[in-house]
């Protein structure tokens, strides 16, 4: 499996708190089937000045790369970011490339949850037109989501992939969020599942319980296409 969302870099976010919580978090993606992961750190650049975090980032996924190696594990980190879409985002959006998983044209991106549905698309619209290809993060847990489910509709047209938290499956963010969550899936409209994972305790990014999940209500196939055939397809660009 791969997991195209994940908080696994220390002292970047509000992931990882520590290079050890950092292996502890590879060790459970790997002992659970997870081969590769996107190191998302939130990136939002109304306050992070985007020069200094990301050598930051880079400095940072290079000392866990190493970590990795040493400790034996065997999980390959791409680079990926989180990234909060605002009026920041945009205006970087036409001077510099932004950091897109494995270093490609998809971005991973998320908004406030308060968001307007409208306001949303046609700031991911915004991105396209830079050349940008989109993931959307959870966007089963928007409240425009949670109220009106048929509203993502227009974002899957648009050919934003919806990719959904695996803790929204069994109702860890309520259950409106699950509900939105099932929504996605029964109709295959889902382009990935992930962790989101924080950390070894709350938030894992043990994935096995949920590939069983994914198969056993949505389709043989549901955990082969959206943990491993679509994460690979974005890592290849």
């Amino acid at each position: 499996m791969i997991d195209l969302h994940m908080h696994i870099l220390p002292g970047v976010d509000d992931g990882a708190e520590s290079p050890e919580e950092g292996l502890e978090m590879a060790r459970i993606a790997a002992a659970s089937g997870v081969r590769a992961v996107a190191a998302t750190s939130h990136g939002d650049f109304s306050y992070l000045e985007p020069e200094k975090y990301l050598k930051l980032y880079n400095r940072k996924i290079k000392e866990f790369r190493r970590s990795l190696a040493e400790h034996q594990i065997p999980l390959t980190v791409y680079c990926g970011m989180e990234l909060m879409v605002n009026d920041s985002l945009l205006e970087q959006a036409g001077k510099r490339p932004l950091p897109g998983i494995n270093g490609g044209r998809y971005l991973l991106t998320e908004f406030l949850f308060d968001v307007p549905a409208r306001l949303a698309l046609s700031s991911l619209k915004k991105l396209q037109e830079a050349g940008y290809k989109i993931i959307l993060a959870h966007p089963e847990r928007y409240d425009f989501a949670k109220s009106r489910p048929e509203l993502l509709e227009e974002f899957f047209r648009e050919g934003i992939i919806l990719q959904v938290n695996k803790g929204s499956i069994p109702g860890n963010f309520g259950k409106r969020a699950a509900r939105t969550a099932d929504w996605l899936l029964g109709r295959g409209m889902a382009g990935l599942v992930a962790s989101d994972a924080h950390d070894t305790v709350l938030r894992t990014p043990d994935l096995a319980d949920t590939a069983r999940v994914l198969d056993l209500y949505y389709g043989a196939d549901a955990s082969r296409i959206l943990l491993e055939r679509n994460p690979v397809r974005i890592l290849r660009g």
